[in-house]
């Protein structure tokens, strides 16, 4: 393959506005994560699976008797589809449509995320992110405006929302080890070993604003649900989550800016068409699994994260969803669920690696064997009510200590796993590996909340779930169990020196 001429190190230094541009693509790389992350945080798992069952229990019917009406916060009732051709579980139907929207975003995902690397320009990569948070934003804002009889509209509409943000997502993520290399190149007072410390510490301030934004928007939802008529109206809150995607995205267009001219292969002049482009994708794919097949520990992570992931992401929703149908909980509740959960988010993605890393002195394996064990205590937690009356989510403030311990698992591993991944994949395929992790991040998510849903439509009974979500994490320990992220890092190095003499 053929290349433009790459700036040497000397010239990259001295380039005019260089610093500006290096802190500012910072900069907006933390916006990205400030301005997204309220969706995937409040609407995808609170506010979305709300609606959702809510609409299919205010046009579903008894499980019992399919001639009366659901009329009973607390009746088991079920929805029917296909114009009635059989029935599921009201909160079944908030799983399945999750399940579904995760399917949709992975082909999409995939599609986009080989074309982009095929651009070095971070200018062009910021246009990506751009156009799909736009229609992310506006179809999350179209939510708002249904009526209660439109379920198969909202079904519609939170695919496409989360569609548009898996491509974000994946975008987003593949800038990160991009713009650290930048910055540790940049100063010269930074070591080469400090690689690790500067991606870890910038992805969890990252992650750590991204939950603040949510924070600022759950309680903008609040004072907004109370204003509102009925008191009970979510979509409210999800008209919030949208303004604040669409607008607050916005500045990166001017801060993502490019550090060096664009180098771009002959070859990407020989793709015209639509359709080879997004072959081009799926191609990129295919050769990414090639190179991860020799990444001995970017295979155990995938692995290992497509567990972790998936039991994570449903405990979410499947815990949102107990908490309405079988613990009564309403809306305002709920929403405060969600603010200690992000709270406590916070405190996880700005404190939890550097506590597990400095006073621990635990290695990036050890943080993340660490962490899942801690989340793995909720799902037990769940399943003691099966056998005890006075304890094991059986009271509404359980709910609530159960979400400070939720949140501070995801905002350390949300810090914790992007940081490992992105140490161990090779240096310039960073769209096409994080569309790896996309995919096993998300896609894992196909399987557990259609289980949990399956689960649900078998029993009525959703706390049968946790038995399924604390299974899939304890396999998920052995799996880590096995990952060395030193190695990882020199297989990664080792293969991006063979690509770049094969170029």
């Amino acid at each position: 393959m053929n290349y433009q001429a790459v700036t040497s190190d000397e010239e990259l230094v001295h380039q005019p506005n260089r610093d500006r541009k290096t802190v500012n693509n910072i900069l907006g790389w933390y916006l990205y994560c400030f301005s997204s992350e309220p969706f995937i945080v409040s609407a995808v798992s609170t506010y979305v699976p709300l609606l959702l069952e809510q609409f299919a229990r205010m046009n579903g019917v008894s499980v019992d008797d399919h001639s009366l009406n659901c009329v009973n916060p607390n009746q088991k009732c079920v929805l029917g589809v296909l114009n009635n051709s059989f029935y599921i579980d009201t909160a079944s139907f908030a799983l399945y449509t999750f399940s579904i929207s995760v399917l949709f975003q992975a082909v999409l995902v995939i599609s986009v995320s080989g074309l982009v690397d095929m651009w070095s320009s971070v200018k062009l990569r910021a246009n990506v992110m751009l156009a799909f948070g736009v229609v992310g934003g506006v179809s999350t804002m179209a939510i708002s405006q249904l009526d209660t009889s439109q379920y198969y509209s909202l079904a519609v509409l939170a695919v496409i929302s989360n569609c548009c943000y898996g491509v974000v997502n994946v975008v987003g993520n593949s800038l990160l080890p991009v713009f650290t290399r930048d910055l540790i190149q940049y100063n010269s007072a930074h070591k080469k070993d400090d690689h690790e410390v500067t991606t870890s510490v910038t992805s969890g301030r990252g992650s750590g604003l991204g939950y603040i934004a949510a924070l600022v928007v759950q309680i903008g939802s609040i004072l907004l649900i109370k204003m509102s008529k009925t008191h009970d109206n979510i979509q409210v809150a999800v008209l919030l989550v949208g303004v604040w995607w669409l607008v607050w995205q916005l500045p990166l267009v001017w801060l993502l800016q490019d550090i060096l001219p664009p180098l771009v292969e002959t070859r990407d002049m020989q793709i015209s068409s639509s359709i080879q482009y997004l072959a081009f994708g799926w191609r990129s794919l295919f050769e990414a699994l090639k190179h991860a097949s020799l990444l001995k520990d970017v295979v155990i992570f995938l692995i290992g994260w497509f567990i972790v992931s998936d039991s994570v992401t449903t405990i979410n929703s499947t815990a949102i969803l107990f908490a309405k149908t079988d613990l009564g909980m309403g809306t305002m509740g709920l929403i405060t669920v969600s603010i200690l959960s992000l709270l406590s988010g916070i405190i996880g993605a700005f404190l939890i690696p550097q506590i597990l890393a400095s006073h621990f002195k635990l290695s990036q394996q050890g943080m993340m064997i660490t962490i899942i064990c801690w989340a793995g205590f909720i799902p037990l937690y769940g399943t003691l009510g099966f056998f005890f009356d006075s304890f094991g989510l059986k009271h509404t403030g359980e709910m609530y200590v159960l979400a400070v311990w939720y949140g501070l698992a995801m905002g350390g591993l949300s810090a914790v796993s992007r940081s490992v991944f992105s140490l161990i994949i090779p240096s310039g395929k960073e769209s096409t590996f994080f569309s790896l992790f996309s995919v096993t991040d998300k896609g894992s998510s196909i399987i557990g909340p259609f289980l949990a849903g399956f689960i649900t439509d078998r029993t009525h009974n959703i706390r049968y779930s946790f038995y399924l979500l604390l299974f899939l994490l304890l396999v998920s320990l052995p799996v880590f169990k096995m990952l060395d992220v030193k190695r990882g890092k020199k297989e990664a190095e080792e293969l991006g020196n063979i690509q770049i003499l094969n170029d």
